[in-house]
């Protein structure tokens, strides 16, 4: 995919492309491809995947792409099995469209095992043990019923198999990637497992370089302008897997140069570089967002001095974060009450009467989609 005469842009061009990209610009001001929608699962469907270890994080990552988005809609969509949450990629919990979550896994499963073998050996963990709490979990779950974490554990201790000391999670997370089990409908504050093959639509999904190539596309489609290195790290697979496939995807892109760097996104995204679009959008977004962490290269979304601030220690935790234009410009916090929520916005800079005036009215926001 030769970038010769790739146009190029600045950092805060791109940054607002990937704003736009990943449905944060609202209004008639965007092409129709890249507006918002009241629908959670075409929010998650669109975004190809939104990582989601943490649970009320990742929620309110879809609650923030959705005109309107309520945690309550969040859930629904979760109940109604459109959207389902697994290990997948990076051996991290994310967001998917229940049709997609077949191809994640497999394309993750191998690699992520392998990564894991040494602690499943620490814990003690062998495939007789395996089988047997997949033979527990299978029964408990037949049918349609669905189980929380803990009382899967207590199934699995009752069986005889120990939970503590993380090994109840890593058993949760082989059989995850064995697709016997899938994150479903919500009760009270933790998620029910379901058996997978009652919970996902039927089909295989996709495999190999048919997974990655689809997935590629997706991926510049909803986080882009992005690179084959990009997609690597995000997809969690090495570079030379990746880089036929997503080439392959690439050919029906558009080009664009950011700092001698040959990067691709959608021909829609491509047209708001003259508009201006999304320059002076205010997000508030929170921990783990996919617009800081869905690039292999953070700086875009977080200005270098401010990165201790938004990943204190650049240990891998995100805090929640106040955008401007697609750049970090403070975090937030949440403070009030379950019934009244208020949010509490900790700025690095000082804004422009009308952009500061825009903060307020995205952290309104997320007050909103906590209280419906």
């Amino acid at each position: 995919m030769p970038t010769d005469a790739a146009p190029s842009i600045s950092t805060t061009a791109l940054a607002r492309l990937r704003l736009a990209a990943q449905g944060l610009v609202a209004g008639d001001s965007v092409p129709a491809e890249l507006r918002m929608t009241p629908d959670p699962g075409a929010v998650v469907r669109r975004m190809a995947a939104l990582q989601s270890q943490d649970l009320p994080a990742g929620m309110l990552a879809v609650g923030v792409r959705a005109e309107g988005g309520t945690a309550s809609g969040v859930a629904a969509a979760l109940a109604s099995g459109a959207v389902v949450r697994t290990w997948t990629m990076r051996g991290t919990l994310f967001l998917v469209a229940a049709e997609d979550a077949r191809t994640y896994v497999r394309l993750a499963s191998d690699r992520v095992m392998r990564s894991a073998a040494s602690r499943h050996r620490g814990l003690g963990i062998t495939e007789e043990d395996v089988a047997v709490v997949r033979k527990v979990a299978e029964a408990r779950l037949a049918g349609g019923a669905g189980l929380t974490r803990a009382e899967l554990f207590e199934a699995f201790e009752a069986a005889g198999q120990p939970t503590r000391t993380q090994r109840g999670i890593h058993l949760l997370s082989i059989l995850s990637h064995r697709l016997v089990l899938v994150q479903g409908p919500l009760r009270g504050r933790q998620q029910e497992f379901r058996l997978a093959d009652e919970w996902l639509p039927p089909g295989e999904g996709l495999e190999g370089d048919d997974a990655l190539e689809h997935l590629a596309w997706r991926y510049l489609a909803s986080h882009g302008p992005v690179d084959e290195r990009d997609f690597a790290w995000w997809i969690g697979q090495p570079l030379g897997t990746v880089r036929g496939p997503f080439r392959a995807a690439g050919a029906g892109a558009v080009a664009l140069e950011h700092e001698g760097r040959g990067l691709f996104c959608t021909a829609e995204i491509v047209s708001l570089l003259a508009s201006g679009s999304g320059e002076r959008t205010v997000v508030a977004l929170p921990g783990y967002d996919e617009l800081a962490l869905g690039y292999r290269d953070r700086s875009v979304a977080i200005p270098d001095p401010y990165l201790e601030r938004l990943i204190p220690g650049v240990n891998g935790v995100f805090k929640a974060m106040v955008a401007v234009g697609g750049r970090a410009v403070g975090t937030w916090l949440k403070e009030g009450t379950p019934s009244a929520p208020r949010v509490r916005p900790e700025l690095f800079e000082e804004l422009p009467p009308d952009v500061a005036s825009a903060v307020g009215e995205a952290t309104a926001r997320i007050e909103a989609y906590w209280r419906r």
